[in-house]
C-alpha cells in the first residue's frame, strides 16, 4: 500500500510504503560544535531566552537572520544549550533533513508508529500531526530549524509560509518557542507572528576575544586581535578561519621560513598584500588562502540561492560594488538601470530587475541600507554597505580578473554619471561630494595603477576627469593634501596609460596640482608647477583661453602668498580685463579675481580703493548666489579687513559677525570661517574688549588644536597672540 507522501530532504516528492520505516535520525542539537565561550552575543540571547522568555505576553517564533558566516547556528545552539540546561526539550532540526527531523520530532512527543506511518505516507497531514503534539506537550520545549536558506521548504504545500500552515507555525502552547536560522531577511517572507533578530557582525573588543581563543596567546595580544577584528570586518566565521589557521601555523613542527604567518599583525599585513594590493601587483601571492576558504564557499552558497530565486544578476552587481570602496555607497545615483543594461555585464536588466536584484541581496544580509542623516539629496542620502570581507573577496573572485576591462569601463560609466549636475565647487553639493569621493579615489587609483599593462583610452578619459573633479571638492572643502595625494601620482604616471602631459585632460589635473600645492603652504612650488601649466595651455588652448585664464590667477595668488605684491597686482588687473572679454563682468570666476585684485591692493595700504571694490564685488554676489558661499564669507572678511584698517572698528566686528551668522553648523570648521573668526578675536582687541578677545581667542585655538594639530603653523600662530595677550594682560 504506498500513497502520496511529504517530499523527502531534498524537497521532492515520493511515493512510500506505510509499512517501509526509514531509519531514524538525531534531532539532538549538536552541542559539540561550542568548541569556545560565545563572545557578543549576550544580548542577543537572552532577547529570545532570557528571563522573562517563559512569559505569555512574549513572542514565540524568532528568526535569526544574517549574512553568510555571521554566525547564526552558534548562536541557535548556545539558545539550545541553555534551554536545555533550565528544562527545555530541545531538537534541533536541519533544513536539509526536514521531514525525517520532524518525524522523529512527533516520535519522540509520542505519536505511534501507526500515526507517524500514515501521516508520513500522506493519508492525514504530517505538519497538522506535528503540531498538535507539540501544543499539547506539558513541557516546555525549544525547536530549532537550522540553515533554512529557502524558507519556502517550511511552508504548506501549494500556499506561503506567512500563513503559518505549513512546518513553521506560531505555538498555541505558552510553553513553545521556536527558532529559526537563516539568511533570508525578508520581513514578509516570515509572517507578522514572527520575530526577526539580525545577527550583526562582532564588534573589535568581541572579535578579539574569538581570535585569542583560538590563536592563543602566541599569536599577540589582545590591542593586536582586535585591529586584525576589524580589518575581518567582525565576521564570526573569518575571525574563527583566522585564529584556526594560526593556531594550526603555530603548532606546527615543521619550520616553514621566516616569512611564515605567525601573528595577529602579520596577518593583518598579508590581508592587505592579498585583498588591498591592485590586481597584478607582483608582490600578491594568489595562493595564500589565509584560511578563509570557507568564506568563499559561503558567499557562494549565497550566490546560489539567489540564482535559485531567478537573481542572476546579483552576481555582476556584487562584483561592481566590490569594484567601488568599502564605503557607503549611494545606489540609487551610481547604479543607474540604463548604464548597467548597457553593458555587457547585464545585458538586458531593467529598473525593476535592479530593485529585486538590490532587495534580493539585502534579505541575505550581503549589504546593508541605511540613510545618511546629513544627506538632503535621496539619491545620494539611500545608501548601501558591502560587509568588507565580502567586498574583499568578490574584488578578489576570478570572474572580475578575467573581465576586469569591462569592469572598469562601466565602473567609470556610472561614477561620472553621478557627478552630472555636482559641482564640486558648489557647497550645496558637498554632502553628495562627501559619499561619492571615496569610490571616485578607489576606481581611479585601482585603474591607473603602473602594474596595468593595458589601458582603454575612453576610460582612461572619464578616470581623469573624475579625478580633477574629486580634486576641486576635496581642494573646496579645505583638503588639499588629500586632493594632492590623488592627483599627484597620476600625473607622474601619465606616460604609464598613455597620456601625454599636454592633453587638455592632463594639463587640467597639473592644474588642480598646482593648487594643492598652493593651499597646502607652498606657494614657491605652486609658482613652479603653474608657470608651466601656463606655458603649456597657452602652447595648447591659447592665452585667453578660460583655463589658461584660471592657471594665471592660481599663479597671482601664488604670487601673492610670497608677498609680491605689485607684480600680482599687475599680472590681476590684466587677468580681469581678459575675463571680462571671456566670461563676463559678472561671471562667478570673474568676481573670484576680482577680490584676489581686491587684495592685492589692500596689501599695498591702499584700503579705501580696496573697500570700493569690495563693495562693488558684493553688490553682485548679494544679487547672483546665497549669503552662505565661502567666496561671499572671504570678501565680506576683506571688506571688514578695509573697515579695520580705515579705523572703523565697530563697522568691522558687525560685517564680521553677520558673516559668521551666515555659516551653518557643519560648515563650521572650515579654513575661511576660523579665518575670520581670528579677525573678529582681533578687532575685539583693538576695541579693548580684552576679556572677550581671549575668550574668542581661546576658544579658535581648542578647534586649530582639534582640527590642525599642535605643531601646525595657524596653530602657533593663535597660540602666540593669545600667550602675548595674556601677558600684557599680567603686567
Amino acid at each position: 500500500m504506498t500513497a502520496d507522501a511529504p517530499p523527502d530532504d531534498t524537497g521532492a516528492p515520493r511515493q512510500v510504503s506505510v509499512y517501509d520505516r526509514p531509519s531514524r535520525v538525531s534531532v539532538d542539537p549538536p552541542l559539540g560544535r561550542l568548541d569556545a565561550p560565545l563572545h557578543g552575543r549576550d544580548a542577543l540571547i537572552d532577547e529570545i531566552i532570557g528571563p522573562h522568555a517563559d512569559a505569555g505576553t512574549l513572542p514565540c517564533v524568532h528568526i535569526l537572520c544574517g549574512m553568510g558566516g555571521s554566525g547564526k547556528s552558534h548562536v541557535a545552539l548556545e539558545i539550545a544549550r541553555r534551554a536545555r540546561a533550565s528544562g527545555r526539550a530541545v531538537w534541533w532540526v536541519q533544513a536539509t533533513r526536514l521531514n525525517s527531523g520532524m518525524r522523529e520530532v512527533v516520535s519522540q512527543l509520542g505519536a505511534s508508529e501507526t500515526q507517524v506511518d500514515h501521516a508520513w505516507a500522506g493519508l492525514v497531514s504530517a505538519t497538522d500531526l506535528v503540531w498538535r503534539y507539540l501544543n499539547q506537550a506539558r513541557q516546555p520545549w525549544l525547536l530549532i530549524f537550522d540553515n533554512v536558506d529557502d524558507p519556502a521548504t517550511l511552508g504548506p504545500a501549494g500556499g506561503v509560509l506567512a500563513d503559518g500552515t505549513g512546518w513553521l507555525r506560531h505555538p498555541e502552547a505558552e510553553n513553545g518557542i521556536v527558532l529559526v536560522t537563516t539568511r533570508d531577511g525578508n520581513r514578509a517572507t516570515w509572517g507578522t507572528w514572527s520575530v526577526l533578530h539580525q545577527v550583526r557582525p562582532l564588534s573589535a573588543e568581541a572579535g578579539a576575544q574569538v581570535l585569542a581563543d583560538r590563536a592563543g596567546a602566541e599569536a599577540g595580544d589582545l590591542a593586536d586581535a582586535q585591529e586584525l577584528a576589524r580589518d575581518l570586518g567582525g565576521l564570526p566565521l573569518a575571525l574563527r578561519a583566522a585564529g584556526n589557521y594560526l593556531r594550526s601555523v603555530n603548532a606546527s613542527p615543521v619550520f616553514r621560513g621566516s616569512t611564515t604567518i605567525t601573528t595577529f599583525a602579520a596577518y593583518r599585513s598579508a590581508l592587505e598584500r592579498r585583498f588591498r594590493s591592485p590586481r597584478g601587483a607582483s608582490d600578491v601571492d594568489l595562493d595564500e588562502s589565509l584560511g578563509l576558504e570557507l568564506v568563499r564557499e559561503v558567499d557562494d552558497i549565497s550566490l546560489d540561492l539567489l540564482a535559485r530565486r531567478d537573481l542572476q544578476q546579483s552576481r555582476p552587481l556584487l562584483n561592481v560594488l566590490a569594484c567601488l570602496s568599502v564605503s557607503p555607497v549611494p545606489y540609487e545615483a551610481v547604479l543607474k538601470p540604463a548604464i548597467l543594461a548597457a553593458s555587457p555585464l547585464f545585458e538586458g536588466l531593467t529598473a525593476r530587475q535592479r530593485v529585486k536584484v538590490l532587495e534580493g541581496i539585502g534579505d541575505l544580509a550581503l549589504v546593508d541600507f541605511d540613510v545618511r542623516a546629513d544627506g538632503t539629496d535621496p539619491a545620494f542620502a539611500h545608501v548601501l554597505s558591502l560587509h568588507p570581507l565580502v567586498h574583499a573577496m568578490f574584488r578578489d573572485r576570478d570572474e572580475v580578473r578575467q573581465h576586469i576591462d569591462e569592469y572598469h569601463r562601466l565602473v567609470m560609466t556610472l561614477l561620472l554619471a553621478a557627478t552630472e549636475g555636482q559641482n564640486p565647487d558648489d557647497p550645496a553639493a558637498w554632502s553628495n561630494w562627501d559619499v561619492l569621493v571615496p569610490h571616485v579615489a578607489e576606481a581611479v587609483h585601482e585603474y591607473l595603477a603602473p602594474q596595468r599593462q593595458k589601458h582603454d583610452p575612453e576610460t582612461v578619459q572619464r578616470a581623469l576627469e573624475l579625478t580633477r573633479l574629486a580634486a576641486r571638492y576635496l581642494i573646496a572643502v579645505g583638503l588639499p593634501g588629500s586632493a594632492h595625494g590623488i592627483v599627484d601620482p597620476i600625473v607622474r604616471g601619465c606616460a604609464a596609460y598613455d597620456h601625454d602631459p599636454d592633453r587638455p585632460e592632463v594639463l587640467a589635473l597639473r592644474h588642480e596640482l598646482g593648487r594643492t600645492w598652493l593651499e597646502r603652504g607652498q606657494p614657491e612650488m605652486a609658482e613652479r608647477v603653474l608657470r608651466e601649466v601656463i606655458a603649456d595651455r597657452t602652447r595648447v588652448l591659447g592665452s585667453d583661453d578660460a583655463d589658461t585664464l584660471a592657471s594665471r590667477h592660481k599663479l597671482s595668488k601664488a604670487i601673492m602668498a610670497q608677498r609680491r605684491w605689485p607684480q600680482a597686482e599687475a599680472e590681476l588687473r590684466q587677468i580681469v580685463a581678459a575675463e571680462d572679454q571671456v566670461r563676463g563682468p559678472e561671471h562667478w570666476d570673474t568676481m573670484v579675481v576680482r577680490h584676489s585684485l581686491a587684495l592685492a591692493v589692500l596689501a599695498q595700504q591702499r584700503a579705501e580703493e580696496a573697500e570700493e571694490m569690495l563693495t562693488a564685488i558684493l553688490e553682485v554676489r548679494y544679487r547672483k548666489w546665497p549669503l552662505n558661499q565661502p567666496e561671499t564669507w572671504l570678501a565680506r572678511h576683506t571688506l571688514a579687513r578695509c573697515m579695520q584698517h580705515l579705523g572703523r572698528l565697530d563697522e568691522a566686528e558687525r560685517e564680521l559677525r553677520a558673516t559668521l551668522a551666515t555659516v551653518e553648523p557643519r560648515y563650521a570648521d572650515r579654513n575661511e570661517v576660523l579665518a575670520i573668526r581670528a579677525g573678529l578675536a582681533a578687532v575685539l582687541l583693538l576695541r579693548g574688549r580684552i576679556d572677550q578677545a581671549i575668550e574668542a581667542y581661546e576658544l579658535l585655538l581648542a578647534d586649530r588644536r582639534r582640527l590642525l594639530g599642535d605643531a601646525h603653523p595657524d596653530t602657533l600662530q593663535v597660540e602666540g597672540a593669545l600667550r602675548r595677550l595674556r601677558a600684557g594682560e599680567d603686567q
